[in-house]
């Protein structure tokens, strides 16, 4: 598996150039379905303890269709498996945010304080 020994950045890449392969990308397709599938039951069991209406998709895994073909599959388990679930927006952001989105996200993280180990 030469994927596993390839930074993720560049896997990315590769899975995005195989969405636009014709031969490939009925392949490539599925690893975006599946991300959707969890997604869609990660989302379903943060509101277990949360209120949840609006959902922002963030990162570089989302540009394209691929961003797409994920929140469709999110959005079709939440339908058919929570039904009550099935009003939850998705909103995504411009791709030049998609791909810096995390790093904004991340700078307005609040600083934790530093434990002293003993």
């Amino acid at each position: 598996n030469a994927a596993s020994h390839v930074p993720h950045a560049q896997c990315l890449k590769k899975i995005q150039a195989a969405m636009k392969d014709p031969k490939l990308e009925p392949q490539a397709r599925k690893i975006y379905e599946t991300i959707g599938v969890f997604m869609g039951y990660a989302i379903a069991q943060y509101c277990e303890y949360l209120d949840i209406k609006h959902v922002l998709i963030l990162g570089r895994v989302t540009t394209g269709v691929g961003g797409d073909i994920m929140m469709e599959y999110a959005r079709k388990v939440l339908a058919a498996d929570f039904p009550e679930l099935a009003d939850i927006k998705f909103h995504t952001p411009t791709e030049h945010m998609k791909r810096v989105g995390q790093c904004v996200a991340a700078a307005a993280l609040p600083e934790l304080k530093k434990r002293k180990i003993a």
